[in-house]
């Protein structure tokens, strides 16, 4: 795991509705499942947000717990998830073959002011992950 704070993200700034130049937490992991690796997770924070999470043990917090901790609430969150392709770099992070297929989850979770919190975005090996959604009218 790694995290670090950053400028110049442009991007993330821009999801997260930052100014241009504010710092971003970026929390990068690998997530695992009975030790084998499914999953490479990127997440990123605003520098308030930040502050807070890097206070914890990372490799066994629950981000949403520890917001919740500190009274900041989640109010709802966007989710779209794609097809792509690992690169070689994601292929060897996941014990798999450059070119296979992985399911990309990209997320930006707001709180109870209609601000971002989060922008995540998981890249998912197929084998090892489903998605399973039930749908009620």
């Amino acid at each position: 795991m790694r995290t670090d704070f950053k400028k110049d993200l442009y991007h993330e700034t821009s999801m997260l509705e930052l100014d241009a130049g504010e710092e971003v937490l970026v929390i990068e992991r690998i997530r695992f499942a009975d030790e084998v690796p499914i999953a490479i997770e990127r997440s990123c924070w605003p520098t308030h947000i930040g502050k807070i999470l890097v206070e914890q043990d990372l490799n066994r917090a629950k981000f949403y717990e520890v917001l919740e901790d500190n009274e900041i609430f989640l109010k709802r969150a966007k989710e779209k998830i794609s097809a792509i392709n690992a690169t070689i770099y994601e292929a060897d992070l996941l014990g798999i073959r450059g070119g296979e297929a992985l399911l990309e989850m990209t997320r930006v979770s707001y709180g109870f002011d209609d601000k971002p919190l989060e922008f995540t975005v998981t890249k998912y090996r197929s084998d090892k992950y489903h998605y399973n959604i039930e749908l009620t009218r």
